[in-house]
């Protein structure tokens, strides 16, 4: 698997794990006079409950991109008719932090983990980039060379969705 890419630079971007369709949901929103909003998603009224207002857009337009799991296009037309539009992405799970059975006996800067056999030698892996894998499921990553050659070895791919585990390289 070769680790070049040209097409694909490096980056350290958090939000590239966002995935957006070719062709983003349509959120429209129609303020009348008095302030009250009406919302449709793709064209069919986004049933809401009770009446919305301007306060209420942020909260229900977060939701629908959470409810969708993608980004929206968001188009909103004013009573006087001039139009904002925007585009509003699902905010990022929360990582949840499982605290462990039993304190474990480390240090500042260092880490521990169980349930490897006993004198198993236990490679490392720091996560320094992450890639959206094509629709074939290939990924390809592309590294600094200044990286790969201050650390040569073994290069881990880890699927967040399919736990799919891909080593890469020579012997660490």
């Amino acid at each position: 698997m070769s680790m070049i890419n040209t097409a694909a630079p490096y980056r350290r971007d958090d939000r590239q794990t966002i995935r957006v369709p070719v062709v983003m949901p349509l959120v429209e929103v129609d303020v009348d006079t008095k302030g009250f909003v009406t919302v449709t998603l793709d064209r069919e009224p986004y049933s809401a409950e009770g009446s919305l207002t301007r306060d209420d857009l942020k909260r229900v337009l977060d939701d629908i991109a959470a409810d969708l799991g993608t980004a929206v296009r968001v188009e909103v037309r004013e009573a006087d008719k001039s139009t904002f539009t925007d585009i509003v992405t699902p905010e990022r799970p929360k990582l949840r932090m499982v605290r462990p059975m039993r304190e474990a006996a480390t240090s500042a800067g260092e880490l521990s983990g169980d349930g490897f056999l006993p004198n198993e030698e236990v490679a490392v892996a720091v996560v320094v980039a992450h890639q959206v894998a094509s629709t074939d499921g290939t990924a390809r990553l592309r590294l600094p060379p200044a990286l790969l050659e201050a650390h040569p070895g073994l290069v881990v791919f880890m699927g967040q969705e399919s736990g799919t585990v891909m080593v890469s390289g020579g012997a660490a």
